[in-house]
């Protein structure tokens, strides 16, 4: 461990249970912050990866309306 984690972590156990449980949520949504621009980053790539294949006729898009039936069918049977 590096020294400054050691210092933040030796005050952290000094503070109060209220404090120590503010400090934990903020740390998780920074945590989820980066984990959500990682995420969405990947969700472009995926994206972009699809509408090429189209694009490019790799593979052959199915239609709104195939896609509602075939909901519908799974749905209702």
């Amino acid at each position: 461990m590096s020294k400054a984690f050691e210092e933040i972590a030796k005050e952290a156990s000094q503070l109060s249970r209220a404090q120590r449980l503010d400090l934990a949520s903020l740390l998780l949504k920074l945590n989820d912050r980066e984990s959500d621009t990682d995420v969405s980053a990947e969700w472009e790539r995926e994206i972009l990866a699809r509408i090429r294949a189209i694009d490019d006729s790799e593979v052959e898009g199915i239609s709104f309306e195939a896609v509602m039936r075939e909901a519908e069918d799974r749905l209702t049977s």
